[in-house]
């Protein structure tokens, strides 16, 4: 028996799958190119995208039920064709990404009440590691990659202790 968060990621996983041009997103990401909790940037594969878990919080509501808020990140990388920006492509990918995820995928509204992108970045290649004194994540300046990364609140309810049941 699978829970309703690992429901929620399964769903979420075969929407990215579908980012394809001919499903009219910008970029492909295609079945077999989506990870759970792996790092996508380090091994630079494309195109890829990764789902990381980042927390849950829980609150009981007045009928009983449990309401959850699950906070995902949702990264991607594709390769960058010759004649397009870096920061183009990492762009078109943070629109492919929120349009998949809030409009692409309506067996997601089965199990939750509530979606919402809350932080976007895109990273193009840099030599840099520092942007006005944080770490941040950055692709080799050699490679002709783009990436996207998109936070999303999910807002689900389960039954009080049990959270296998809606």
């Amino acid at each position: 028996m699978k829970t309703v968060r690992e429901k929620i990621i399964e769903r979420i996983v075969t929407q990215l799958e579908s980012i394809a041009v001919h499903n009219g997103y910008d970029n492909e990401i295609g079945p077999g190119n989506v990870y759970r909790q792996e790092s996508i940037f380090e091994k630079g594969k494309t195109p890829s995208a990764v789902i990381w878990e980042l927390s849950e919080s829980r609150e009981r509501n007045r009928y009983g039920g449990t309401v959850r808020l699950l906070t995902l990140r949702i990264e991607c990388l594709v390769a960058v064709p010759e004649n397009k920006h870096p920061a183009t492509i990492a762009n078109e990918l943070l629109g492919d990404l929120e349009k998949s995820m809030i409009m692409g995928n309506l067996t997601l509204d089965e199990l939750i009440e509530d979606i919402q992108d809350v932080a976007a970045e895109i990273l193009v290649p840099s030599p840099n590691r520092r942007i006005e004194g944080r770490e941040v994540v950055y692709l080799p300046i050699d490679r002709q990659m783009a990436g996207a990364a998109v936070d999303f609140e999910i807002t689900y309810t389960t039954e009080w202790g049990d959270p296998y049941t809606q």
